[in-house]
């Protein structure tokens, strides 16, 4: 079976329950592969009975674990933190024993408030000094080193057969922290200045560029408090031209974000040149909709698509129309089809309707895309899977 149609799992999905019968499952779906998560971030998730499973319905994830057994003494300011759960930790080798499905390294990098809290020196930090806890700022020396550390030992630790890595660089403003709340309505400018980071790495970087950091930043100072003062919210259309204007109009605000998207590109390189020739990596370079907007974490699409073995994209869109006309756009962008990897959500609040689904997967096959995942296994009811199944071009 093929591994270029793989299913992202949680290890808790798979912990409890009898682990033949399960890769019997998705061997049976028609998938060849799983993107296993390794180290994951906090969260809340409804979880739908399976066959076989007695696990709970409403799973609270230990936040900023890994779900492996660390070579902790490999880790420098930053530490490796175990999942407490052994059975959980033992998963991978569990799969890996098994052997019959290829198994990548499903690595969240950067968002993790459990390390976020315990280093509040290593968190981005908004033009007004006020830190994220949940974005560790990759362009902290500290934050690269723990990123590498954890991809080379996961590779010295288990047989993967890739390392699928997310959030490489900085996480955006809006992206469902523990309750989040404003009384104003959020907008793609608003966001964009406040989730840049001005920590001290940053200004070091960009002086070093002979970039004005702590000028850009009391400018966006500026502008944002004027706006959140005035009596208006911005409708999506004006604030998506405002922010076109200002990188247009403010080059030090453009210089400043390329500077951090060869931050990131740099990491996932360092990343690639550290790990067996045979472990492909690929990159989620977003957690945006549409892809297009991917710069805002740091990430560059064709670099990054380069650097690593491919980027791997969340079309995670209602439609089929929308999945393929944001596919076109990040073809465009990367400009080789063999080097992208699609994610398809077949579920709420996405491609639920199976003929949507279906003309989802086959538009992007006929685009050239030929690796194909979908998210996610737990969260889902077993019949939308059998919709998969049969969606499936074989």
């Amino acid at each position: 079976m093929p591994a270029t149609r793989s299913l992202y799992v949680y290890p808790w999905d798979i912990a409890q329950r009898p682990l033949t019968a399960f890769v019997d499952e998705v061997l049976a779906l028609g998938f060849g592969g799983l993107k296993l998560a390794s180290a994951y971030h906090a969260g809340k998730f409804l979880v739908p009975p399976r066959p076989g499973s007695t696990g709970p319905r409403v799973v609270f994830p230990e936040d900023g674990a890994l779900y492996f057994e660390p070579r902790t003494a490999q880790y420098g300011t930053l530490p490796a933190l175990a999942h407490s759960d052994p059975a959980q930790r033992q998963v991978a080798y569990r799969l890996a024993e098994d052997g019959r499905l290829a198994l990548s390294a499903w690595t969240v990098l950067f968002h993790n408030s459990r390390l976020g809290a315990l280093h509040p020196e290593l968190v981005a930090r908004n033009a007004w000094g006020d830190g994220y806890v949940y974005s560790l700022c990759p362009m902290q020396p500290a934050v690269f080193d723990y990123g590498l550390a954890l991809c080379t030992d996961l590779v010295g630790s288990l047989p993967w057969h890739s390392l699928t890595l997310e959030t490489p660089g900085w996480h955006p403003y809006a992206h469902g922290y523990h309750h989040e709340f404003a009384q104003l309505r959020g907008n793609v400018w608003l966001e964009t200045m406040l989730g840049l980071c001005f920590c001290d790495a940053c200004h070091a970087a960009a002086a070093a560029e002979g970039l004005d950091s702590a000028g850009l930043a009391a400018r966006i100072r500026t502008r944002v408090d004027g706006y959140l003062a005035a009596p208006v919210d911005a409708a999506p259309d004006q604030a998506g031209a405002w922010l076109a204007a200002d990188l247009f109009e403010d080059q030090e605000l453009a210089a400043f974000l390329r500077l951090r998207q060869r931050r990131v590109t740099r990491f996932v390189a360092t990343v690639r040149s550290s790990l067996p020739a045979a472990t492909r990596l690929y990159v989620i370079p977003t957690v945006q909709r549409p892809t297009a907007q991917t710069w805002l974490e740091g990430s560059d699409l064709a670099a990054l698509a380069q650097a690593a073995d491919g980027i791997e994209i969340p079309f995670y869109e209602p439609n089929a129309a929308r999945v393929l006309a944001d596919a076109v756009d990040t073809l465009r962008r990367v400009g080789d089809a063999t080097r992208v990897r699609a994610i398809l959500r077949p579920g709420p609040p996405d491609l639920g309707d199976g003929a949507e689904l279906a003309a989802a997967w086959h538009g992007l096959a006929a685009l050239g895309i030929e690796g194909f995942s979908f998210y996610n296994y737990g969260l889902l009811r077993e019949a939308l899977w059998q919709r998969v199944a049969a969606a499936a071009p074989r």
